[in-house]
């Protein structure tokens, strides 16, 4: 029984991990999205 507490621990715990991974991605692309908009190329195409 040993054994599946801590496979479902570091299940559990690496699926928290992933999904902080994932969370703090966002909000970088995010921020990068807000500094660096695409507006030249939108009025070049127009």
């Amino acid at each position: 029984m040993k054994d599946w507490a801590f496979g479902l621990t570091m299940t559990v715990m690496g699926m928290g991990v992933t999904f902080i991974t994932l969370y703090l991605l966002t909000l970088l692309i995010r921020l990068l999205i807000r500094l660096f908009p695409r507006k030249e190329e939108e009025e070049s195409k127009g």
